[in-house]
């Protein structure tokens, strides 16, 4: 009678079932990252300042090609892109007529520790995986959160908190804290399949007139103004 009564508490009281391990937890995301091939998914990007709070988000449409490409576009509150093309990246603010090219993106480790924003790269190579304490928070409730810690000190990653879909086994919310308490949230929802992805939109040509700053990334871990 006693086990049935804690049943019955457990299932009104809508409390969740436990996690699966943080390693089993990536392991999923990965895989369903593999299911879906080449996508597309909306973003918002909010960064929260420790001292001055949270500024306005950013939102936007990202598409990844399965060898690595990817695009991000800004377009709220200003338009703005990331493209990766599988050599080098670029950061376009057409608003500061200014394109940053980072050299070398691929081997860099800001490279390796941004690709599991969309579900590529070997975590474990960059991160200890662990579990979440009281302090992650974000998401919904039932959600699996896990805690990433760099193996190696990044000079603009304390710690990155992901928070899981549990039916999606997708990434809702990742938060990339910096070591002076600030950090910022990559939301994500309509995750879509795509057939194939032109691969225009993964190419990037400076426009004229505009200011070029270079960046050789390999080896270091100085991270760029966006994504």
């Amino acid at each position: 009678m006693n086990m049935l009564i804690i049943a019955m508490t457990f299932l009104v009281s809508g409390a969740s079932p436990v996690a699966p391990p943080p390693g089993e937890v990536f392991e999923m995301v990965q895989k369903s990252y593999q299911e879906l091939g080449d996508m597309s998914a909306d973003f918002s990007q909010s960064y929260v300042d420790k001292l001055r709070g949270r500024r306005p988000a950013e939102t936007g449409r990202l598409w990844v090609k399965t060898d690595g490409r990817v695009r991000w576009s800004y377009r709220e509150p200003i338009r703005k892109d990331f493209v990766y093309d599988g050599e080098k990246a670029f950061f376009y603010e057409p608003q500061n007529s200014q394109v940053t090219v980072f050299e070398q993106f691929d081997d860099s480790q800001l490279s390796m520790a941004m690709r599991f924003l969309w579900g590529q790269g070997n975590i474990s190579e960059i991160f200890e995986v662990g579990s979440c304490d009281d302090s992650c928070v974000g998401g919904e409730p039932g959600d699996w959160r896990v805690l990433l810690s760099p193996k190696q000190p990044l000079p603009t990653v304390e710690k990155v908190v992901v928070i899981v879909d549990p039916k999606t086994k997708r990434p809702r919310l990742s938060i990339i804290f910096d070591p002076l308490g600030n950090h910022t949230e990559y939301a994500f929802s309509n995750f879509t399949h795509e057939v194939k992805i032109d691969d225009r939109k993964f190419e990037f040509k400076i426009p004229r007139n505009v200011s070029v700053l270079r960046s050789s990334l390999a080896g270091r871990g100085a991270a760029p103004a966006a994504p």
